[in-house]
């Protein structure tokens, strides 16, 4: 299967039954590839850690999340630097252009004129099995020691427990959990016990705790099985958090481009009804 870089990948598929031993699960490793361009290749070879720079990085995880970064942070004076393929199969469908809401495929975006601001925006959700090992081979290649991280996903109501009924709690609503080396406050309310992140934002967090990093995760709980708008703007306050403040731009046509996201994904919903 031929990459947006060229490159050709193996096609793997995850079918397996109950009688697979547990060797079959030690190779997921290669179910996740990252591909760089050559550019930032010839840059991280050049460091004495093999790394890039990264004082401010995004992780955007989902249509919700991506839709606000590609809204306001990634539509100008951004370049793609790196790709991330996981769990890809035969008969997936992908534009290589995160075009479809199908594409199985996570862009690695850099500001042109602040090199050390990435952004990584997943069109779809990572399935839990492959979160441990794309988090380790994506963070494997930034030096994030004086950075910091911010963590963007979107999960259903109907995850969130609370004794409060789902119909009064009026989502779209968000939550935050940090690292405790981030000393700042976040721009969301905390989420509550017994409540637990999951999946590749939780996983993005635990190793951003782990090797005493700043970072802080944003979950914005929705009730539509669809992406809307009123999902997407739950996001809109973030504009003005560390460190996306810094890395964004004014984008005067941000309405117009929330609508093309939100007629994207009600087309592809709609196609087969």
């Amino acid at each position: 299967m031929a990459t947006f870089f060229g490159e050709i990948l193996p096609v793997i598929s995850r079918a397996v039954d109950d009688d697979d031993d547990d060797e079959s699960f030690e190779n997921l490793e290669t179910y996740v590839k990252i591909k760089w361009k050559k550019e930032a290749q010839e840059e991280m070879e050049l460091t004495k850690d093999k790394k890039l720079q990264a004082n401010a990085f995004v992780l955007a995880v989902g249509p919700a999340a991506t839709g606000f970064t590609q809204t306001y942070v990634t539509h100008n004076n951004y370049e793609i630097i790196g790709a991330m393929f996981c769990g890809m199969k035969e008969d997936d469908v992908n534009t290589f252009g995160q075009m479809s809401p199908t594409d199985k495929t996570c862009y690695i975006y850099r500001k042109c004129d602040y090199p050390s601001a990435l952004v990584c925006e997943c069109n779809y959700d990572i399935r839990p099995e492959y979160a441990h090992s794309f988090v380790n081979q994506l963070m494997s290649c930034l030096n994030l020691c004086e950075g910091h991280v911010v963590i963007f996903g979107s999960t259903f109501t109907s995850e969130y427990k609370s004794e409060v009924p789902t119909s009064d709690m009026n989502p779209p609503f968000m939550r935050a959990l940090k690292t405790a080396s981030f000393l700042g406050t976040p721009m969301a309310p905390y989420l509550e016990q017994p409540n637990v992140a999951t999946g590749l934002p939780a996983q993005m967090l635990t190793y951003c705790h782990i090797h005493k990093l700043n970072a802080v995760l944003y979950m914005c709980y929705t009730d539509s099985i669809h992406l809307d708008f009123a999902t997407l703007k739950t996001f809109q306050p973030l504009i003005e958090s560390t460190p996306v403040k810094y890395m964004r731009e004014e984008n005067k046509k941000a309405s117009e481009t929330l609508k093309k996201i939100v007629d994207l994904h009600t087309k592809h919903s709609t196609l087969y009804m």
